[in-house]
């Protein structure tokens, strides 16, 4: 026995190496109806008497899937004995989840799986995803909620009746007329998580989130004779930068509910545990008209919206050679994103200098409320009175259809002679030394002596007697660091972070010239990845305020969660802008990206 047990113990603590016998496998669940709203898990299996190191796979591009987590890792070991011979038995399983991307056939390619330096492949994949269910139930289902036995994956997912539904506050707008977006949440049973797995990017469209509460903003709804929660969980103010029909990719979450039971006793008590279930809302159409070239006014420069206009300057006299500031703010509701300054035509014996403009966001609830004010410093050249001519902007109305011009009229300025005497600005120069230090030379007194130590007392005797010391806490800690590496997906992710968002920001700094759009996409995926990557999160379906919060759980102070946001919404915006692939606002956004995430490496 004592012989036995020392032999599993020298087995189990002896190095992995190759085995003849190791068998790879790749398995998809559930085996059954797979819909686009059931979490996928492909199972990667490997099984032999002992596994050498497994190498996370690089999965090909699939087809009509996307990976939403994972891999996480599960190990299993046995020995048994077999006529006095210990026999040992192991398996190692990398799972990962997936989404499916909309209905029709879907295929996981063939890939390799290094096993101690032996690639073994998998076969080909293939099922067909059906349509999901984006509504209530039918009115046969019971009162229970439950369609099935809930014994397996696919009936616990159909077992919930919980949906997604995305709409639109209206389906035909303008060019340029914000609309609402609003997500919703209709559960029947109790819900106790909720995690967005696919937010769709809106190409062409600029989205602003509003402020949302599920918890506060829930309301009891009836649908088909079934009483739901109604829970808000995204609600969007989003403005078409372009005309034509716009389609809106689905939204996909992943919520956490209770699993109800048939089980009587276990009724009686409320027993039943939580599913993890995948919803998706329907696609949506939006038809966006073009503005009419009827009526356009030469200074319309694409506000839409409803707008007002106040002109001010602040003063009305002043002396020969002084400078007037002019105000001009436009606030009301609708977009200003791509507006122009007012047209101010400057008099002959008066000096405009360009204006300086600031701009602010006033959403509200359900409106996207937008301020943006230009200051102007104008300077008469003259004595006398002048009249600077009235400021005027122009906006459409998507309500009457028709274009409007506002105007602003300013009060004339008195300009007096003065005594004509200008001040000479007296300038400041670098502070610089006269002289130097002076460094004194110590005299060496005597002649040096070196006295030869002993051999256990001189210097590399001593170091090599601890490098053996040294190196074995080095190796130690390699080893451990290797086989966290290898095991803890979320350690290597996190560890890989900065080097993978520095190596993004190079390939987007290379492909700003011949492809903007692609440049921006590419310093936005590389911010929303580190963060990701730092938390072991799904980079897909992080919005601001998910990103927000978790930098704000690593204790990220205020600032740098600022600027980090500033410059998603920059990246988010610039891709409808033609002319913000400049070379220098890319240097300067590229150069922003980095300091970013110096100050989160550092921080966070």
């Amino acid at each position: 026995m004592i012989r036995s047990l020392l032999a599993v113990a020298l087995l189990a603590a002896s190095p992995s190496v190759a085995a003849d016998d190791v068998r790879v496998s790749a398995s998809v669940f559930p085996e059954g109806r797979i819909s686009e709203t059931t979490q996928v898990r492909l199972v990667i299996r490997v099984d032999g008497s002992s596994i050498p190191d497994v190498a996370s796979p690089r999965l090909p591009a699939m087809k009509n899937l996307q990976v939403a987590g994972g891999p996480s890792t599960a190990r299993n070991s046995s020995y048994t004995f077999d006529n006095g011979r210990i026999v040992s038995s192991s398996s190692l399983s990398l799972t990962y989840v997936l989404a499916p991307l909309g209905k029709g056939p879907a295929e996981i390619p063939p890939f390799d799986v290094t096993v101690g330096g032996t690639a073994y492949r998998t076969q080909a994949l293939r099922f067909t995803v059906e349509a999901g269910r984006s509504g209530p139930a039918p009115p046969s289902q019971g009162p229970g909620g439950v369609v099935g036995d809930g014994g397996d994956d696919q009936a616990a997912d159909a077992s919930a009746d919980v949906f997604l539904q995305a709409k639109l506050g209206a389906t035909s707008v303008y060019s340029g007329q914000p609309v609402r977006l609003d997500v919703t949440l209709f559960a029947a049973a109790p819900v106790n998580g909720f995690t967005w797995t696919d937010v769709p990017s809106l190409p062409g469209l600029w989205a602003e989130d509003l402020p949302v509460d599920p918890g506060r903003d829930r309301r009891v709804v009836n649908l088909n004779g079934r009483q739901y929660n109604a829970y808000p969980v995204a609600r969007k103010l989003v403005v078409p930068t372009g005309s034509g029909a716009l389609s809106i990719q689905p939204f996909s979450a992943q919520i956490q509910v209770h699993r109800a039971t048939r089980d009587p006793f276990g009724a009686f008590f409320s027993l039943g545990g939580f599913v993890n279930i995948v919803r998706r809302t329907a696609g949506l159409k939006l038809d966006v008209k073009p503005l009419p070239e009827t009526g356009r006014p030469p200074n319309f420069s694409g506000a839409v919206g409803s707008f007002r206009m106040k002109a001010v300057a602040d003063r009305t006299a002043v002396d020969l050679g002084e400078a007037v500031a002019v105000k001009v703010t436009i606030e009301g509701d609708g977009s200003l994103q791509s507006a122009a300054a007012p047209k101010l035509t400057a008099p002959p014996d008066v000096k405009v200098y360009e204006p300086k403009t600031l701009e602010d966001a006033m959403t509200g609830a359900d409106h996207l409320g937008a301020r943006k004010t230009w200051e102007w410093v104008v300077v008469p050249l003259a004595p006398g009175t002048v009249q600077v001519p009235a400021p005027t902007f122009a906006y459409f109305d998507p309500v009457s259809a028709s274009y409007k011009e506002l105007r602003g009229d300013l009060p004339e300025i008195a300009v007096q002679r003065g005594n004509g005497v200008v001040e000479p600005v007296a300038s400041r120069g670098e502070v610089q030394a006269n002289t130097k230090d002076i460094a004194f030379l110590k005299m060496r007194r005597g002649a040096l002596q070196e006295a030869r130590p002993p051999l256990h007392r001189r210097g590399w005797f001593v170091a090599l007697a601890i490098v053996p010391l040294i190196l074995a806490p080095i190796g130690i800690g390699f080893g451990r660091r290797r086989e966290r590496f290898l095991t803890d997906h979320g350690f290597a992710r996190a560890r890989r972070a900065a080097r993978t968002a520095a190596r993004r920001l190079d390939r987007a700094a290379q492909r700003a010239a011949d492809r903007p759009a692609a440049f921006y996409e590419e310093v936005a995926g590389a911010l929303v990845d580190y963060v990701a990557d730092r938390a072991n999160r799904p980079a897909s379906g992080l919005t601001y305020d998910q990103l927000d919060e978790i930098l704000a759980a690593k204790k990220v102070p205020q600032e740098p969660r600022r600027r980090y946001r500033s410059c998603l919404e920059t990246c988010d915006f610039a891709r409808f802008v033609p002319d913000s692939g400049r070379p220098e606002a890319v240097a300067d956004l590229v150069a922003e990206a980095r300091a970013i995430l110096r100050a989160l490496e550092q921080v966070a």
